[in-house]
């Protein structure tokens, strides 16, 4: 073995005191930095040139990606970008331009059930969008099997939008049986009560002739002007059971009288900016200048409020004053009682030429029983309320009875209160913001009567209407 083999095994000893000479030292270094460099180039040289071949990391991520799309199909397909360079040359080419869309259609039957009506079997027909150019053109068709009569007609609503203001024009001709409170002519769910139990107390008249309806409106304000020209009439009652046998709440209706009518009415509702209150005026005028065979004047002002109180709950303050002057027909009426006025009055029991509302609600806005500890499904979230009233109204009574004295103001002796609570759940549909309530009430004054139970379909300001936000 060479000497210098020897010196180079593991564990050879090295004779001390000799040491390379200082050139082939620098020598070996300048070697080094050589071979370093060219390891160097020729890994850039790799890098620069084609790729190697895949990793075992590659290989599986492949592997991955490809089972992937073998169990869950299109749905983890990559995107097609064929036809998107011509689609962005015809967009450029057309400036303004909007794809066409198919029309929409919608076909739907339709059920109800009235006291007045019965059975009412029948469906809708809708053409279109309010937003689009045509607009929406809806048609109804339905049998009263009470009466023997057709019910029905066809509505046109087209809307125009320049920012977040808009136009909305609405047109209705036909036939159909509405409620007697012009303020809460919706008459859903009261069909839904009639029908289970007989609980509705709705009074009720025909309707037919032709209604027109402008409106312009913006964020913080809207403000329209309608017309209607409408034959109406009484009805009479020709269905009192119900899927419970019950005896109806209220076996008979209040007869309207029978006039071509002939109305201009106006509507202004405003967001005060920086406080959360909403105030609405409504105006309505009939006479023989306009063809019309009843004379009135109706003007009705409402106010309400949604008052935040920290995280805990809202405060939500409701006043209203109503009056009519001229002919004190009922179908012009103004009506109190009702799970939208006084809870603890049988609904539109009371009635006269004026009205007069305060109410206040106090809403909880955390979730009741997990308060209390009560097992629930996170999707219903039930909310407590506690509430208080008072109202009256005064003239003569639609119902025939007495005159109560009052003319721009009531009697003391007229006013009615209420206090009582409610349990309350929004499911999101079909009105985000409104609520299923169910409330009951007691009567407070010189009334002595029971509490009264009602449920009801409502947002917390109720007596307004909602804007589009």
């Amino acid at each position: 073995m060479s000497r210098a083999a020897r010196d180079a095994a593991p564990g050879a000893r090295r004779t001390p005191g000799r040491r390379a000479p200082h050139g082939a030292r620098a020598a070996r270094a300048l070697a080094t930095a050589l071979a370093a460099a060219a390891a160097l180039a020729c890994a850039g040289g790799a890098r620069a040139g084609e790729a190697p071949a895949d990793s075992a990391l590659l290989r599986w991520l492949g592997a991955s990606a490809d089972s992937t799309e073998a169990w869950f199909g299109l749905s983890a397909a990559r995107g097609d970008t064929a036809g998107l360079d011509s689609a962005l040359a015809h967009a450029l080419l057309h400036p303004g331009a909007r794809p066409r869309r198919r029309l929409p259609v919608t076909l739907a039957p339709q059920a109800g059930f009235t006291r007045v009506d019965g059975p009412t079997y029948g469906g809708l027909l809708a053409l279109g969008r309010a937003g689009e150019r045509g607009g929406r053109l809806e048609g109804r068709l339905a049998y009263a099997s009470g009466p023997n009569h057709w019910l029905g007609g066809a509505a046109w609503t087209r809307t125009v939008r320049r920012g977040e203001r808009r136009w909305t024009l609405d047109l209705w001709a036909g036939r159909r049986t509405d409620g007697m409170d012009r303020e809460f002519a919706d008459v859903r769910l009261a069909q839904v009560r009639a029908l289970l139990s007989g609980s509705d107390t709705r009074r009720y008249l025909r309707r037919e002739g032709f209604t027109a309806t402008l409106e312009r409106a913006a964020p913080a304000w809207r403000a329209s002007a309608s017309f209607r020209d409408l034959a109406e009439s009484p009805r009479a009652v020709t269905a009192t059971w119900n899927l419970l046998d019950r005896v109806p709440v209220v076996t008979g209706n209040l007869p309207a009288a029978s006039a071509r009518v002939h109305e201009l009415a106006y509507a202004l509702g405003v967001r005060l900016p920086r406080v959360p209150v909403t105030l609405e005026a409504h105006h309505a005028t009939s006479g023989d200048a306009l063809g019309s065979d009843l004379e009135y004047r109706r003007t009705r002002l409402t106010a309400g409020a949604d008052l935040s109180l920290g995280r805990a709950a809202s405060l939500v303050p409701q006043v209203v004053y109503g009056r009519l002057s001229g002919a004190p027909a009922p179908q012009a009426a103004f009506y109190l009682g009702g799970s939208r006025t006084l809870r603890s009055v049988e609904g539109s029991s009371l009635g006269g030429t004026g009205l007069a509302l305060a109410r206040v609600d106090l809403i909880g806005t955390g979730d009741l029983l997990a308060a209390l500890r009560i097992p629930h499904p996170a999707a219903f979230p039930v909310h407590g309320a506690l509430f208080a009233g008072a109202g009256a109204v005064w003239g003569p009574d639609p119902y025939g009875g007495r005159t109560r004295p009052g003319l721009d103001w009531p009697h003391r002796e007229e006013w009615r209160g209420e206090y009582g609570f409610s349990l309350m759940w929004r499911p999101g549909v079909p009105d985000p913001a409104g609520f299923l309530r169910m409330s009951i009430a007691w009567p407070a004054g010189r009334v002595h009567e029971g509490a009264r139970l009602s449920v009801t379909w409502a947002r917390g300001l109720d007596l307004l209407r909602p804007f589009e936000d």
